[in-house]
């Protein structure tokens, strides 16, 4: 007798042999993907000007400054050509649609820091700031640079934070207390008006308005270690540091855009012990 099989028998057969070697097959290993770290871009700043990079690709980028000047200096990135930030009276707010994305606050003299922001295409200028002898930002010395963004396409990501801070009128919101040990800080600036986070270590029996009060003469009562520079509403840098034992401060020096006081005046400064 012929024998034959049917669609309905070959198909059962099918599935069951797939089954069978469903089974038979050991589970695919799930390889978990490391995140890219972003690409570092060393700036060198000197009295009273920038060596960096003039064009630089879009993403999460690391800012790494390296201060070789006798002065403190500080990297902030302006979303805005030299020739028009210039037009505006720093008597008066800035302009409300200014996009200021942060970068590495001060460093001491032969210090460093660095910051991790998201670099959006566009015109850049680097600014210092921070003032001078005579009282005037760096800035008005010559202290920028030209930066131009272009698109690119890279994948990193900032580093996983451990600590979160909030910058908000006239406060420092920790997520959780500052520890001795090495620490990766989210600074985000969750606005009214524009922020930044200067971190400094305390020398023995010094205060935050020693710091404030420093006019370059005599040893200095407190040292930077990093922070973001300012910052516009809704941007965010991550910061790293290693925390030892002592006494710390965080203090905002922008001018309010209402009194223009610096913030700090307004109670935007925070003393933190670290035993």
């Amino acid at each position: 007798m012929r024998r034959f099989v049917s669609r309905q028998m070959l198909c059962g057969y099918s599935a069951a042999l797939v089954a069978a070697c469903a089974k038979a097959e050991p589970p695919a290993e799930q390889v978990a993907v490391a995140p890219v770290a972003p690409p570092v871009v060393h700036i060198s700043a000197s009295d009273y000007a920038f060596q960096a990079p003039d064009t630089l690709p879009s993403g999460v980028t690391t800012f790494h400054m390296m201060n070789q000047g006798k002065e403190i200096h500080h990297v902030v990135l302006v979303k805005m050509p030299l020739a028009e930030l210039l037009k505006f009276n720093p008597a008066e707010p800035p302009p409300p649609d200014l996009v200021v994305l942060g970068g590495p606050n001060a460093a001491a003299p032969g210090g460093s820091a660095e910051a991790t922001v998201d670099l959006q295409p566009g015109t850049y200028t680097l600014v210092c700031f921070v003032p001078g002898p005579d009282g005037k930002p760096h800035m008005m010395s010559g202290m920028t640079r030209a930066l131009t963004v272009i698109q690119g396409s890279g994948t990193a990501a900032a580093p996983t934070p451990d600590i979160v801070v909030k910058l908000v009128d006239y406060d420092f919101q920790l997520s959780t207390p500052l520890t001795a040990g090495h620490h990766v800080i989210r600074i985000e600036n969750a606005g009214p008006q524009p922020h930044e986070l200067l971190l400094v270590r305390l020398e023995p029996g010094k205060t935050p308005e020693d710091f404030i009060k420093y006019d370059g003469k005599g040893p200095p009562p407190a040292t930077p270690l990093n922070g973001a520079s300012p910052m516009t509403i809704g941007v965010s840098n991550t910061v790293s540091v290693d925390i030892t034992p002592g006494d710390y401060a965080l203090i905002c020096f922008i001018e309010d855009s209402k009194d223009r006081k610096p913030h700090f005046m307004h109670g935007m400064v925070k003393t933190i012990k670290v035993t």
